[in-house]
């Protein structure tokens, strides 16, 4: 028994629709290359096209665009978007690490921390219920890390930094707009210089943070760490 009598399709029909799929990740020249001479990207596109080869009801996606390209990525979340639009009575679960994959990809969001589920709504829902707080993102030079000054000011309520060569970069989600002029002081006394600010309306990233209280690379953090 072959694989497409196990999958229950047609030969001709799937041929077709795998000659489709392969083209949507560019590997219509890689059709009889045997797995194991695949490169790890491509057998992550190969893992794409396997699992949209049936057409399945229901369809698990876990990190997808892992490790590939930026314009492959972009190019398989477009795809996914148009077979949803195609297909509405079709599910897909997706896992992803990707925030903004998660906002564009996704109608409902379930933030899992430890096991277990801390929020589970629509992006725009999650995203408008941080609204009411000030989300402002710090190009901070003469500092190598700012969590001490930051932590410092009340009312902060999530912070992450990003460090960079000449400067640190810090996300902030503040209980008001009031609690930016205290923070701006605490980073100049202690020996920083503001290089620009920039308000910012909540991505899925800011509300990650304030549900979870930590970045994926800090699991044991909480509170402005």
């Amino acid at each position: 028994m072959d694989v497409l009598s196990v999958l229950r399709m047609e030969t001709r029909a799937a041929r077709a629709r795998i000659r489709d799929l392969l083209a949507v990740v560019g590997l219509s020249d890689r059709a009889r290359t045997k797995i194991y001479h695949l490169s790890t990207g491509m057998r992550q596109k190969m893992n794409f096209v396997r699992g949209f080869l049936t057409e399945p009801e229901i369809l698990f996606l876990d990190e997808p665009t892992l490790g590939l390209d930026v314009q492959t990525a972009r190019t398989l979340r477009d795809f996914v978007l148009n077979w949803l639009r195609e297909h509405p009575d079709r599910t897909i679960l997706l896992t992803t690490h990707a925030m903004y994959e998660a906002d564009e990809l996704c109608a409902r969001v379930a933030i899992i921390d430890r096991g277990r589920i801390l929020a589970c709504d629509a992006p725009s829902n999650l995203k408008r219920d941080l609204k009411h707080e000030a989300v402002v993102c710090l190009r901070i030079g003469g500092l190598e890390d700012v969590r001490p000054i930051v932590a410092a000011v009340p009312s902060v309520s999530r912070f992450s930094q990003t460090p960079y060569d000449d400067y640190v970069e810090a996300d902030v989600i503040l209980a008001s707009d009031s609690v930016l002029t205290g923070l701006l002081a605490a980073v100049e006394a202690g020996g920083g210089t503001l290089l620009s600010l920039e308000k910012r309306a909540p991505t899925l990233e800011d509300v990650f943070l304030d549900v979870v209280g930590h970045g994926f690379e800090e699991p044991n953090a909480g509170g402005a760490s």
